[in-house]
């Protein structure tokens, strides 16, 4: 079987989005941050450090409950009513309220020339990457991931596949509270 160059690069693109999810997938065990580990069952949950070692006597048999990291909220606002090439966009992150970070998304927008922006992406205790193509493509991509590089990857690689041309990154960050 022969496969013209279209179907060669479509195939292509399909074995880098696998090979993107199944990094995607391995992160951090329960969402704890690093140096601890997930503990609690369905619907309470809690985070508690990894034992340094010691002399292995009750505080390390038995770790304090740790609370739940504080939920910090990020937004991206757009204005694309005249495409993506130079629209105005707004971002956000580390915000206590999703309102918050959606309000000054939005402020952020205007103050950068925008007359209809919207919020495009609002998200919390994650990290975003948005791409826009270089040339001529009209699909810019948001994507979600656990850290900031994977957001990057992903969202350089989703846009590419809608836009078959080369895309960059035009805002990355994090919100990924305590």
């Amino acid at each position: 079987m022969i496969l013209s160059n279209n179907q060669f690069f479509n195939l292509s693109i399909f074995f880098t989005l696998i090979v993107f999810f199944i990094i995607e997938n391995a992160h951090a065990e329960g969402n704890c941050p690093s140096g601890y580990y997930p503990i609690g069952g369905q619907g309470v949950q809690g985070c508690a450090p990894i034992s340094s070692g010691g002399s292995g006597g009750y505080s390390n048999q038995y770790p304090a409950l740790n609370p739940l990291p504080e939920t910090l909220w990020g937004a991206i606002a757009e204005d694309k009513s005249n495409g993506l090439k130079g629209r105005p966009i707004g971002f956000t992150r580390n915000f206590k309220s999703k309102d918050e970070a959606q309000a000054k998304a939005m402020k952020a927008c205007q103050q950068d020339g925008g007359q209809k922006c919207q919020v495009s992406q609002t998200y919390s205790s994650r990290c975003v990457a948005v791409a826009d193509p270089i040339k001529d493509g009209q699909i810019s991509k948001i994507l979600l991931a656990f850290s900031e590089e994977q957001a990057k990857k992903g969202a350089l690689v989703f846009c590419l596949s809608e836009n078959l041309e080369p895309c960059r990154i035009v805002y990355s960050g994090c919100s990924l509270g305590d």
